[in-house]
């Protein structure tokens, strides 16, 4: 019989006891952990900033030619510094509208970014509808109160969307980035009681996705605002033609000579990456009176 270190006996219950006792503390150990990341970790993806913060990227983009930019690039037009943290939300909040995405190392704009800084005021709009739906969050908290009155705020709603997946010490910033988004993108037409789906020409698609081959803005001009085309709806331009094109004014419209010049100078840029060729394009506006000089 095993005895203790005083030369007494030990029976069988106490030389058990020890395992039995450690085992227990690394279940203990192993459930507050995986507690703890339960309660910092998202599993539904959520932007920290508001659907505005997401267009002012997509409109420093397009005022910067509308090219594939790399990290430093983009932070110029943004006229932030690429490693900022206000930088990095700002960029991934437009990456998760669906409004940027990142390809070969550098950021471009999808068609729908394309589309919400658009000057077809309907056009924007139905942008803005589709880049609120294309949030995860967004999408699951649309469907489940879909006809619905929303739970009281805060802590009702709050607490639904930490059912959804989001961690419990993020859920006031993803109800607060939520109600401003939901406000921008016209869901709140009757208040913020209810989310409704805005009525946008004869048509809105609530699973749009940016797709190069799905022209979202082909069809929305088909239906709602025709604009004489010189390619059919859907055809096989390169995205940065088709968004270059998509920018265009309406026929017989003002144009002011600088709006022309920054066109062209975009499409410059876009010609110098798609194509191949040797040269420099210079493209300068000048004013009706010191033309007439």
């Amino acid at each position: 019989m095993a005895e203790d270190q005083t030369g007494a006996p030990a029976n069988a219950a106490d030389l058990k006891a020890p395992p039995r006792s450690k085992a227990k503390k690394t279940t203990k150990t192993k459930v507050k952990a995986k507690a703890k990341a339960e309660r910092g970790q998202s599993s539904i993806s959520f932007p920290y900033m508001d659907l505005e913060a997401a267009i002012s990227v997509a409109r420093s983009m397009l005022s910067g030619g509308g090219v594939a930019l790399s990290r430093d690039q983009l932070a110029g037009v943004m006229n932030l510094v690429a490693a900022s943290g206000n930088f990095v939300q700002k960029v991934a909040t437009a990456r998760i509208f669906g409004l940027v995405t990142f390809n070969g190392g550098k950021y471009e704009l999808s068609n729908l970014g394309f589309s919400i800084v658009d000057s077809d005021d309907k056009r924007q709009k139905a942008a803005r509808a589709e880049a609120f739906l294309n949030v995860p969050l967004y999408k699951r908290a649309y469907d489940e109160f879909r006809g619905k009155q929303l739970p009281p705020r805060p802590h009702g709603l709050e607490q639904a969307f930490v059912r959804f997946g989001v961690a419990v010490k993020q859920k006031t910033n993803a109800r607060l980035a939520f109600d401003k988004s939901a406000t921008q993108a016209g869901f709140y037409p009757n208040g913020p009681d209810r989310l409704i789906e805005p009525i946008i020409g004869s048509s809105s698609r609530s699973d749009f996705r940016p797709n190069p081959t799905d022209d979202v803005g082909n069809q929305y001009e088909v239906e709602v605002a025709p604009v004489p085309r010189t390619e059919p709806a859907g055809s096989d331009l390169h995205p940065f033609i088709q968004g270059l094109l998509d920018t265009l004014p309406e026929p017989q419209t003002n144009w002011a000579v600088e709006g022309r010049a920054k066109w062209l100078m975009a499409a410059a840029n876009i010609f110098d990456l798609i194509y191949k060729g040797s040269g420099e394009i210079k493209i300068s506006a000048v004013q009706a009176d010191v033309a007439k000089e």
